[in-house]
């Protein structure tokens, strides 16, 4: 395992840290907060189509949390970021490569995405209030929001077989996680 550089002795070595970099968490913010947008008003046509959009969504999304948590790796929670960002490009990669194999289990694929990545936003948060990072709370709100998500597509997926509604999920994942960015950045921009 080669080593990341030196990690801050201190809270307020953590809280500069999130400061340099407070742009970056604000520019994925708003390209989240706008993904969601257009998740959220993009009528679903037909499953193929909602299913490569996510895919590609996911993909994009996954892409710049990567690169941005590699630009900021001294910043709490790297590893559960770095965690997510891979899962979402997982899932972005499920999506565009399979999008045929059938709504359910793009659902099921889509749902346990939900779960770790609440998981994941869950612990980032907790590792931001351990660096005394101010706004951490809305990591954790973000994540929550995943956790109730996500059972939330299964039931309207199984029971009520409703097509229309993942693109509003996700879009309402995507909102809520550029939200919490934003917040986060927000608290770090310099004075």
């Amino acid at each position: 395992m080669r080593k990341q550089g030196r990690v801050p002795q201190s809270a307020a070595a953590a809280a500069g840290e999130i400061s340099d970099h407070w742009r970056l968490l604000f520019f994925e913010g708003i390209v989240l907060m706008i993904f969601g947008a257009f998740a959220l008003l993009l009528p679903a046509l037909a499953i193929v189509a909602v299913n490569l959009l996510l895919g590609w969504l996911f993909l994009a999304v996954g892409a710049l949390g990567l690169a941005t948590t590699m630009m900021a790796r001294q910043a709490p929670g790297f590893w559960w970021a770095v965690a997510s960002a891979i899962a979402s490009i997982i899932a972005g990669i499920f999506l565009t490569v399979w999008p045929m194999k059938g709504f359910y289990a793009v659902t099921l694929a889509l749902a346990g995405f939900l779960v770790f990545d609440g998981l994941m936003m869950i612990l980032f948060g907790i590792d931001h209030r351990r660096q005394q990072s101010r706004r951490w709370r809305w990591l954790v709100i973000n994540g929550v929001i995943d956790l109730f998500l996500a059972p939330l597509i299964l039931l309207v997926t199984f029971v009520a077989a409703a097509i229309w509604l993942l693109p509003e999920v996700i879009g309402i994942d995507l909102l809520f996680g550029g939200w919490s960015l934003i917040a986060v950045a927000a608290a770090a921009k310099p004075k």
